[in-house]
Order: structure tokens, then sequence, then C-alpha cells
């Protein structure tokens, strides 16, 4: 095995200090061979020596290299911690240098592709099609600059500029071969300023042969646009008609086409369509909808038609919950009760009875809000579905829409509306706990009642049951990305824990490595209508808040749990990332008109990217304590956040714990005897406050773990930092400072060893109150209604 081999073995199995071993001995032998130089600032990178990597990179780039393997080592690493407009140079140069070398130009298209840069990959794909004028290429340059003109790093004037430019590139590759290409062009001459050209290539019986719904949603939008209201109605009627598509989106075009019009005949078209079509759910839905463009009455008889015909499926409440809003609420709640029909009895209810009955009790719950005996009814008519054939015969892994009942039950009890028998506030969050935990003792799979327990199972501090109710959800791939908010927001201060933490760091590694791959692989099967989509899922995930608050948790987390930080350390770069907001806050179900139970159950304010940098910045400050630039850099940031009042994203004690670093910093800045003692008074006085604020609290909450672990975390960063200023000030011989570090320490741990005794003496009053809270609901009218079955214990 030659050494090559050796060295990425050894990288491979992350044995980077033996990889780095194996080139230095390379090295020894030939000091200036270029591919190893390269390697040792990819493998420097790797270890996160960040400053030695970038000066090798850029000695490496200044030689200007054309070698392929050289490239693809230094522009990762200058990728990473320099960006992307330096990192694209490296090839550009080289293919200056090399303008007919057709591996490296396509080296660097795929090195742009990989790191979502749209300008660079748009001047590589134009140096391959000016270079090798293959229809390919001409068709992956038309796309480049379409993407580039769509992006948000190009001004107006450039937008236009590049849209013309990828206009005036598609006769080269006339005609089109296949949908793809057709789509393609559809979506260039949608960037153009008129809309002539478009409309005239959409309605062409040569485009309208593809039979493409993409090409048939973008020539519907054009005639929208244009107000061609003719044309609009005209294209509605071959979507739903002749390529026979029931397609709701075409039928309310075609509603507001008509209606615009104000033509007799088209009206009659209209309405003779809508008759025959009304038998299929978007049919009967575009009755509800024109309907709702004339008179009340008129949509009130529609929406009855809606759910006497559909009101047997899971869709009827939420197509028509938009129109009912303005009805007479007594009026439509007295008619769905009415189409509460059982062949038999509720006990003996199928599936579509289930289905009417729960749609039934959802439109109370959004029209009758003051209904105290909602949650009884709910309860009791849960408990008799139990014994239907609808819940006996379910396969394990369905889902029963009878659960919604239990749902509707807690959330209405969360909202703090009425109920016949009076629930004390102190005891509402473990109610509904309680209802949601017996539906989930027989519904394993039901989706929403697990993100609730785990929503609100945190909420009370109780961690391990949250995580529970989260892994049986068996979250997965971009889901993680989505969803694990519900379990890991702020979970270095309530539970520190690495294992979920970190599986859902991994999908954004993964994202790294496979998005492009999959970018490559759509180009060369030429599906051009999904290298936008791929490219914007890819920079979805890379620039994702939940990523960025994720790697500051994890290190958080290490810090607290006594685990070694390799890997871990966070680039400051980061924080330059326009973060995207990809988690969905939706999901759990009920809300009232003032305020959401996302908002009144949240775990603190939302974590947003100015509560990502701000930590970057923190942890920043923190790395490079003694180094004094850098630092002075991360310092002035930060401290410019807090004149913003930028802040909101944070907890008070959080804001505390910032500036117990930026107070950190000044301490390095120039220490004083009088100056630690002052940091060490006033940092004491104020753990202690927030440990008995929130030691003292009776009942479980998040608050409670949350302060006491930042506490704790923010005391162990100091301690570490002392310690380094410790070793610095004994070198300059000044005992005084020395003397009052030390003395610092010493009262800082004895304030942590205190706290650590408060978070005993919490667990033991969780547990108390649990045990009370538990015995004073099973006293409550509404549990003793509820078959339970299940046994209440929390961790």
């Amino acid at each position: 095995m030659n050494r090559t081999s050796v060295i990425w073995e050894a990288i491979d199995s992350r044995n980077y200090k033996q990889a780095l071993q194996h080139v230095t001995k390379a090295l020894k032998r030939n000091p200036k061979d270029e591919y190893y130089l390269a390697l040792k600032a990819y493998i420097l990178s790797l270890q996160r020596k960040s400053d030695e990597a970038v000066v090798l990179a850029r000695e490496i780039a200044a030689r200007e290299p054309t070698d392929s393997r050289i490239l693809e080592l230094i522009f990762g690493v200058v990728l990473d911690l320099c960006g992307k407009d330096e990192a694209g140079k490296l090839y550009e140069t080289a293919a200056r240098k090399t303008p007919k070398d057709e591996d490296l130009i396509l080296g660097w298209f795929w090195a742009m592709c990989t790191s979502g840069d749209v300008r660079g990959q748009q001047k590589a794909a134009m140096a391959l099609q000016k270079s090798f004028p293959k229809r390919q290429y001409t068709l992956w340059t038309i796309v480049s600059c379409y993407l580039l003109a769509i992006s948000d790093v190009v001004t107006v004037e450039e937008r236009a500029l590049f849209s013309t430019l990828a206009s005036r590139l598609i006769p080269l590759v006339e005609p089109a071969r296949s949908a793809e290409e057709a789509v393609l062009k559809a979506r260039v001459l949608e960037l153009l300023p008129t809309t002539d050209q478009l409309i005239s290539f959409l309605c062409d019986p040569v485009t309208e042969k593809w039979n493409n719904l993409e090409l048939a949603t973008i020539r519907l939008d054009a005639l929208v646009n244009s107000r061609k209201w003719e044309k609009v109605f005209d294209a509605s009627i071959t979507t739903l008609t002749t390529e026979n598509r029931d397609d709701f989106e075409s039928w309310k075009q075609m509603v507001y086409a008509a209606t615009e019009l104000d033509n007799q005949e088209r009206t009659n078209t209209l309405v003779e369509l809508l008759e025959k079509r009304r038998e299929t759910r978007n049919g009967a839905l575009a009755g509800v909808y024109y309907a709702s463009l004339k008179t009340m009455e008129t949509a009130f008889n529609a929406a009855k038609y809606y759910f006497e015909n559909f009101g047997r499926q899971q869709c009827a409440f939420e197509d028509l919950k938009a129109y009912v809003e303005v009805f007479d609420a007594q009026k439509w709640l007295a008619f769905v009760d009415d189409q509460i029909i059982f062949s038999k009895s509720i006990e003996h209810a199928t599936q579509s009875e289930v289905h009417i009955l729960v749609n039934a009790r959802k439109f109370h719950y959004l029209l009758a809000p003051d209904d105290k005996s909602f949650v009884e009814e709910n309860i009791l008519l849960y408990n008799k579905l139990l014994a239907s054939p609808a819940f006996q015969e379910k396969l394990e892994t369905d889902y029963f829409y009878g659960d919604d009942l239990i749902i509707m039950a807690a959330t209405w009890l969360l909202e703090g509306r009425p109920v016949s028998s009076p629930v004390p506030d102190q005891d509402i969050v473990m109610l509904a706990i309680i209802l949601l935990e017996a539906a989930a003792s027989r519904d394993k799979h039901q989706f929403r009642i697990r993100l609730w327990l785990t929503r609100l199972y945190l909420y009370i501090g109780s961690f391990q049951q949250a995580l529970g109710h989260y892994n049986v959800l068996a979250i997965k791939n971009v889901q993680m990305d989505v969803l694990s908010h519900y379990l890991l927001t702020r979970v270095s201060t309530i539970c520190p824990t690495w294992k979920p933490l970190i599986s859902t760091r991994d999908i954004y590694d993964s994202n790294a490595v496979q998005t492009p791959y999959h970018i490559k692989k759509i180009y060369e099967s030429s599906a051009f209508s999904q290298v936008a989509g791929c490219m914007e899922f890819g920079k979805r995930l890379s620039e994702s808040v939940n990523k960025g608050i994720l790697c500051v948790e994890a290190k958080r987390v290490a810090r607290i749990l006594g685990m070694k930080m390799d890997g871990l350390a966070i680039n400051p770069m980061l924080r330059s990332t326009k973060w995207k907001e990809n988690r969905d806050f939706s999901v759990l179900y009920g809300t009232t008109r003032e305020e959401t139970l996302e908002d009144k159950y949240r775990i603190g304010p939302i974590q947003t990217g100015v509560w990502v940098n701000a930590l970057i910045l923190r942890e920043s400050i923190i790395d490079e304590l003694l180094t004094p630039d850098k630092r002075a850099e991360y310092t002035l940031s930060l401290k410019e956040l807090f004149d913003k009042q930028d802040l909101e994203s944070l907890t008070h004690v959080e804001k505390w714990s910032l500036e117990t670093v930026l107070q950190l910093s000044g301490i390095a800045d120039s220490a004083t005897a009088e100056g630690v003692a002052v940091f060490q008074k006033t940092l004491t006085e104020r753990m202690e406050k927030y440990a008995n604020a929130k030691s003292e609290e009776a009942s479980v909450s998040w608050e409670s773990l949350h302060s006491l672990y930042i506490i704790v975390e923010t005391a162990m960063v100091t301690i570490s930092s002392l310690d380094s200023l410790c070793t610095i000030w004994a070198t300059k011989k000044n005992g005084k400072v020395v003397s009052s570090i030390v003395a610092c320490k010493k009262a800082l741990q004895a304030v942590v060893d205190g706290v650590k005794e408060d978070a005993k003496r919490l667990k033991l009053r969780r547990d108390k109150w649990v045990r009370d809270s538990v015995k004073r609901i099973s006293e409550l009218d509404i549990v003793k209604k509820l078959d339970v079955g299940w046994c209440f214990k929390l961790e």
C-alpha cells in the first residue's frame, strides 16, 4: 500500500493525528510537493486547526495550481474557513490558465454546485459552453443563468441581464426533446418583462402535446397574471376536461375568471360543469367557493351539500372551515349534528361514521368556544368509540380519527376555555397529559398526540418522558429539521443529552454529501425542472437555523457532561449565514383567536438566527480568550447585538450568561485585583439570585432546570477561563491578580456546589408535586369519566 493510500485510510477512520504524521514524513522528502501540502492543509482543517489550515491553503493557492486533486483539497478548506468567493477564485484562476482542460472546468462546475455558489456555477457553465459547445453544456448554461436570475445574490439589473442571456441561448437547443426542456424554457420565459412570448409558447399545440402538469400550472399562472380571463377560463376547462385532472386550483381560477368576465355564456358553462362534477370532492368544493362569491345563503347551501356528500372524509373540516366561520354558528352546528347517523349505534360505528362524528365535533370546537360541556361530551364519545369496529379492527399502524376527540378535549383545557367542572390552573397541564396518555396507550402511532405529549412533558421539565414519545414517532431525515425542535428546544439547559442531539445533527452532514451527488445526477439525466428545487433544498438545510442551534447545543452539552470537544468547534463565519427557518410550529392542533397554544406552551422565546449568532459569538470569545485580536472582534460584535436590543429570542438567564462572557473578555484585556473582586461579587450574587428564584418554585417547570443548568454551565466556562488567565498572570508575577482569580474560582465553585444541592432538592419536590397533582386530578369529574387504563409515572 503506497503512502497516499495509508494517509486516506487514516483520514477515513478519523485518525487525523496519524494521517498528519504520514504527510509530514512525505514532505520531509519533498517539501514543495503541492499535493502533500494540500493534504496537510485538509487534515489541519479536519483537526479544527483553522489558522494553520488557512495559511497553508492560501500559500498553495498563490502558486495557482491546476491539478484537480490539489484544487479539490484546498477548495474544501478555503470554502469552509474563508467563504464561497475566495474558494471559487481557485478554480476560476486555474480555468483561465488552462481553458481547454475540460475535466478541470467540469470539476469547477461541480464544485460550484457542491458549494451552492450560483454565481460561480454560471461562470463555470459559460466556460464549458464557450470552450466545448455541446448541446448538454448549453442546457446547463441556461439552467445556471436561470438559477442565478432567481437567486438572492443578484441586483435587479443583473436579474434582467441573466434572464435575457438564458432566453437568447434557448434557440441553440430547440426544438425541445423532452417535457423537462419545455419546462426549462417556460421557466426562463417567465422571467422576461412581458408574458406574450410565454403564453404563446405554452398555448402552442406542440407544447400541449407533452401533457405536463407543471406546464399546465405555469400556463394558468401566466394567464391569470396577464388577466387574460377568456384564456384562463379555456385553460382551466382544458385541464379539468380534456386533461381530466380534478385540480382545485384550476377550478378556483375558472370560477374567478367567470366572475371577472361576467358573461352569461361562460357562467352557464361553469354552472353546467360544476353540476356534472359535484360528485367529486374538488368539484363540490369549487361549488362552495363559487357560492361564497355570491350570497351567504347560497354559500350555506353549497357547504351543506358538500358536507352531506363528503362529511365522511377526514378532509371535510379542513376544506370547509374557511367558509363556515361567517355562517350562523347555531344553524350550521345544528345541521352537522343532524348528519351524525349511525347504522346501529355509536358502539358499532364504522370508519366513515367516526369521521363524520369527529368532523362535527371539530366545528363545535371552532364555532362554540363557550360550550362548558364540550370536554366531557368528547370524553364520553371517545369511550364509546373504543368498542366500535372502527377502533377494534384497525391495524396497529393505522391512524384512528377518533383520537382527535381527546386532542380537542386536551387543547380546549390548555386554551383555558370553560368546562362544567372547573379545573385549577396548576393542574391543567397535567390533566391534558393524562387525557393524551390515555389515548396514546391505545393508539401507538397517533403522531399529533405524541407531539403534544413531547411538548407538554418538556414544558413541565420531564425530558425522559418527552423523549419516550418522541422516539415512538421515529422521525427521520429531513423530518428532523422540521420537527426535532419539539424535543430539542434548549435541550442543553433542560436535560443535557447527547444521542438525540447528535443523531439530528447528522442529517446536516449527510446533506453536505448527498445533495451535491443528487444535483450532479439531475444535471446528467437532464431532469432540469428538479435542479432549482434540489439546490434550494440543500441550501435550506445547510443554512437551517435548526442546524445552527444544534451546533451550539452540542458544544454546551459536551461541556456540561465533561465530554471531549473534538470536532465540535464552531466556525465563527457561521454568524454571517442567512439562517433559513424550516421548523414547523403549526402541527399542534387548536388555537384561540388571541393566542396560539404554540406561544402559550413554548419552551422560552423562539430561538432565531439572532440567538444562534449571539451564542456563536459567545463560544468564539471563550475559544479565543487568549487571542486578543480575534477576541476583540467577537466581543465588539456581541456588544453590538446588545446595543441593538435585538435579543428577544433569549431568556433572561441566557442574556446574563452572555454578559458574563463579555465581562470575562474585559478581564482578559486588563485584569486588576479590584476588578476581579468586583466581578466575583456581582457574578456570585446573580447566580444565587437566579438559583433561588427558580429552586423555590413549588411545581415542576422547564424554567427551573433551565436556570440551574445555565448557572452551572456559565460557572464551568468562567472557572476554565480563569484557569487560563491565572496561568498568564502567574508568568507576569502579578501575585495580587492571581490571588483574586483563585479566590473568585473558589467562590464560584461554592455557588455551583450549592446549585447542585438545589437541583437534588428540586428533584424531590418534583416527585412530590407529581404525586400531589395526580391525586388531585384523579378526583376530578372529568378524569372519573375517562376510561384511563394507564399508569402515570414521571421520571
